[in-house]
């Protein structure tokens, strides 16, 4: 496990593969229907030692990276966490495209991180094919992309 201390109680934690059974219970502990797969890249953020955010980074295609489960810890919402997490996230990733799935509420905050919104025709298929099936079922998503910049 790798923890980078950024803030006197804040870490960026990334677990290792033998810890993410640990980080699926937390997350459907926090209402999330997901898996962290072996394949997933997980970023986590502890406060004081305990996971308190959570996202994972998957790769559906070669080369191509999908944001997805962004969750902070209902007990810790509307504290900054999720943005603090995707700055970390943004800055440790080395990903160059970026494609997320977000929820219509969220479009303004992914958008303040740098994310673009995007149709589903100008992405790769492995991007567009699950976000078009989503759509299709009523899923409300909005398609965005950040580009990795040099920094």
């Amino acid at each position: 496990m790798s923890e980078h201390p950024l803030h006197s109680e804040r870490t960026l934690w990334l677990p290792s593969v033998a810890e993410y059974p640990d980080v699926t219970r937390q997350l459907r502990r926090w209402g999330q229907k997901v898996k962290c797969g072996k394949t997933d890249r997980v970023y986590g953020l502890r406060l004081a030692g305990q996971l308190r955010a959570a996202a994972r980074v998957l790769e559906p295609d070669q080369g191509q990276f999908l944001l997805r489960s962004l969750t902070v810890d209902p007990a810790y919402r509307g504290q900054g966490l999720a943005r603090e997490l995707m700055q970390r996230l943004l800055h440790e990733a080395r990903e160059p495209v970026l494609y997320c799935y977000a929820l219509e509420y969220l479009r303004e905050f992914y958008l303040s991180l740098g994310f673009s919104l995007r149709d589903a025709e100008s992405v790769p298929a492995a991007i567009a094919e699950p976000y078009c099936r989503y759509r299709d079922n009523g899923k409300t998503f909005v398609l965005m992309a950040r580009q990795r910049t040099n920094s």
